[in-house]
Parts: C-alpha cells; sequence; structure tokens
C-alpha cells in the first residue's frame, strides 16, 4: 500500500477537520440541543469557577441537563480549553479537533481508508458531539490514549486494541490532578452513575453489541487477534456502550481499500436511513435502544468482521510476549511481524 506522505496527510486531516467543525457548526441546535460536550462545557466552567461540577450539571441544576454528569473528572479537566468560549464555538472546535484526528488515523494505510470519513457514523459524532473520532485516533497516535480514561469503559475497549504506556501514564497522571482538584469526585462520579440507572429503571441505555443477534459473530475477529482492528472490533462489541450510529465510528479503522471503505460508509448511511424512518414508530426510549443495537449487530459488525477475517492472523508484539506463546499451534500463534500489518 502506498503511504501518505506527511505533508499531505497533515493538510487533509486539516481540511477533514475544517468540513467536521462546518458540519458541527451547521447542526448546532439542530438535531438535539443536547450535544454531548456541552456538560462537559458546563462543567469545565464549573471548575474554574471553584464549584463542583457534579453539583452544577444535571436535571434540575444551574446547568439544565436531563441526567446528571456521567464523566469522571479527568474528561471535565481535558475539556477545560473549552470553557472559555460560547457554547457554539466550544462545540465547533470540539467537532473540527475530532474530525481531523480521526481522518488522519484513516491515512495509516493510505488514500483509500479515506473513504470511510464520508460515513453516517461521523457525521452523527461530530452533530452529537461525541468522542468516538478523537479516540479512534490512538489506534495510530498512542499519545492520545491519555484521553481514554475520559470515557473509561470504550477506552478499555481502545485500550486492549492498542495498549500503551500513553494510556496508563497519562491516566494515572489526569486521575491525581483529578484527586487534587475535588478529593471526592469518584464517589461523587459513582452517585451520577447511580442516580442516572435509577433514572433510566427499568430500562438501561448500555448494551453489549454481543449480546443481540448477530453480534457475537463479531467474537469470530480473535481468530486474528494479532491485529489490532481485530481486537478493536471484538472489544467495542463486548463492551456496554450506548448503541447510536457514532458509537461505530471505529470500525471504519477496519478498512484497508477504498472498496472496504466505501462498502462501510454506504452500510452506515442505510442503517441511518433505516434508522430514522424505523425509530420514531417504537413508544419506549429503551425499545429503541434494543432496535438501534440489533440493527447494528446486524449489519455493521458483521461486515467489518468479514473484512477483519479476509487477513491473515499477522502482527508485532512485545518479545515477552512472542517468548510466552511460542509453543502454541501455529493456527494460533499466527506469524510475527516487524511491524503492524
Amino acid at each position: 500500500m502506498r503511504a501518505v506522505p506527511p505533508r499531505q496527510r497533515f493538510a487533509l486531516a486539516m481540511l477533514c477537520g475544517f468540513v467536521c467543525a462546518w458540519a458541527t457548526l451547521r447542526a448546532f441546535g439542530v438535531f438535539s440541543p443536547h450535544v454531548d460536550v456541552l456538560q462537559l462545557w458546563g462543567a469545565g466552567r464549573a471548575v474554574l469557577n471553584g464549584q463542583d461540577p457534579y453539583q452544577i450539571v444535571g436535571p434540575g441544576l444551574e446547568f439544565e441537563w436531563p441526567w446528571p454528569l456521567l464523566y469522571p473528572l479527568p474528561a471535565v479537566l481535558v475539556a477545560l480549553p473549552l470553557a472559555p468560549f460560547t457554547a457554539v464555538a466550544a462545540t465547533t472546535i470540539f467537532g473540527g479537533v475530532a474530525g481531523a484526528v480521526f481522518a488522519w488515523a484513516l491515512m495509516e494505510h493510505g488514500y483509500p481508508p479515506l473513504a470511510g470519513f464520508f460515513s453516517a457514523a461521523l457525521m452523527a459524532a461530530v452533530r452529537a458531539g461525541q468522542w468516538s473520532p478523537l479516540l479512534a485516533g490512538a489506534m495510530v497516535a498512542p499519545v492520545i490514549g491519555v484521553l481514554f480514561i475520559c470515557k473509561p469503559t470504550v477506552g478499555l475497549a481502545y485500550f486492549i486494541a492498542r495498549p500503551s504506556w500513553w494510556a496508563v501514564g497519562g491516566g494515572a497522571v489526569l486521575a491525581l490532578v483529578s484527586f487534587a482538584v475535588a478529593p471526592t469526585w469518584v464517589a461523587e462520579w459513582l452517585a451520577a452513575i447511580k442516580q442516572n440507572a435509577e433514572m433510566w429503571y427499568p430500562d438501561t441505555s448500555y448494551r453489549p453489541i454481543i449480546t443481540e443477534p448477530g453480534g457475537v459473530f463479531a467474537l469470530a475477529c480473535l481468530l486474528r487477534w494479532r491485529r489490532y482492528e481485530a481486537r478493536l472490533v471484538a472489544a467495542i462489541a463486548s463492551v456496554p456502550l450506548t448503541p447510536m450510529p457514532y458509537e461505530v465510528v471505529a470500525l471504519f479503522l477496519v478498512p484497508r481499500t477504498a472498496g472496504e471503505a466505501a462498502a462501510l460508509s454506504a452500510a452506515s448511511w442505510a442503517v441511518q436511513f433505516w434508522l430514522d424512518h424505523a425509530i420514531p414508530s417504537i413508544p419506549t426510549i429503551g425499545g429503541r435502544y434494543d432496535y438501534t443495537a440489533q440493527v447494528m449487530a446486524a449489519t455493521m459488525y458483521p461486515l467489518a468482521t468479514l473484512m477483519v477475517l479476509r487477513r491473515s492472523n499477522e502482527g508485532a508484539l512485545p518479545p515477552w510476549l512472542e517468548e510466552h506463546i511460542a509453543g502454541w499451534p501455529r493456527w494460533i500463534r499466527g506469524r510475527a511481524v516487524t511491524a503492524t500489518a
């Protein structure tokens, strides 16, 4: 495959970032007044004012939000640079940065996978102010793994796919700084999660995709366990997450050709079209999440899994792990290479 020259890669990533910033700006307040990053923007302003963000953000609180602040305090600290801006500017900046990082990650294997940038999944992510495009960048730039602690559940899936000391060390530093800012933040965060669960009861917004029909097929990716994209699909499908289209952004790191990227993008638009017409007829929120999870499990995840299974089980591993698995059968052990294939 042809590598993208650094200057062209940077220029294209910046262009894609501007496209996402423009799309975020255009969508602000149109599709939903509750853009996810705004709760962190409000929480960051509270921290700068010396207030407890868990007592500021939430239903009936000073910063009115439908749910309690479900992010750990490290995520609030990461979002602090957005606090001085207006709500619309902060959201636009976040969308632009996330889009640029995601485009950079897509070009790890050349120009063709960049077709995945034009997916409904990415559009849903930037409209909703979601972290998924930004976290996906850690699959290419390990330093971004520092942000895994900001969304611990999904972050764990990304860490399993490509573990790094950046994620461990950076996460520890962010946690320690958070304790210095608010020693009781863990208890308050867990209380917010409990409050949210009580608000949703008996429904829940979180589901592992592997529990849905067809979703368990994603575990077949472990037959190619040496490859980070194989571990990524299996891990993302296994952790509890909100089954919304923006959560499948990570799957667009799987394609290696323009055809694969275009096929996955087309599938994402077909899924989005289907959901837009089917979801309004489902009366309960829990039922809508169930239906969305079922559609994703039957379409996006199997398609990404098939792409993974077409490849050989080869990839680079730490020397200590290579030594440990030296006695495994070849069909399980796979083939070692000096760099990730």
